[in-house]
């Protein structure tokens, strides 16, 4: 048995390299890149000892380890930081116009960016008054009122 790992270890090496890789592709999150990395090593050392399988093994899932903890979290940060939030999700923080009284109990309209949105607030605000988009509740805007000394 140690025999024929022995003699198919590169290529058992080879395959855990390409099915790592693919998961990755296959995959949204850092998961196998770690374990496809860790199998380049673990290539070379069955090519210089094809017969010690249990060296393979260690060293495989250490360095996959070991690659992971040191590097994912940096990684993860990196990428994450580039995402950009959706049009809608910009709106979040910004202003807008009161074009219909909005009330507790009723939904009034807003103006932002030239579009007339639904908007509803925990609160009563008339028509002309500057609003604060707190939140996006499906097609509603979430909206509290923006005192005069605020907008400077």
């Amino acid at each position: 048995m140690i025999e024929f790992l022995a003699e198919y270890a590169i290529w058992f090496w080879l395959l855990v390299f390409v099915t790592t890789i693919i998961i990755e592709f296959m995959t949204v999150e850092f998961v196998s890149i770690w374990f496809a990395l860790a199998s380049i090593p673990t290539l070379i050392i069955s090519i210089f000892m094809p017969t010690n399988i249990g060296l393979q093994m260690i060293v495989f899932f250490l360095t996959g380890f070991i690659l992971m903890i040191l590097t994912r979290p940096a990684l993860v940060k990196y990428f994450k930081k580039n995402i950009v939030s959706t049009n809608v999700d910009a709106y979040v923080g910004k202003s807008a116009i009161v074009i219909k009284e909005i009330s507790p109990l009723t939904r009034g309209q807003v103006d932002f960016e030239h579009m007339n949105w639904t908007a509803i607030s925990s609160e009563d605000i008339e028509v002309g008054a500057t609003v604060r988009i707190l939140a996006i509740e499906g097609n509603k805007f979430i909206v509290t009122k923006i005192n005069k000394e605020d907008l400077n």
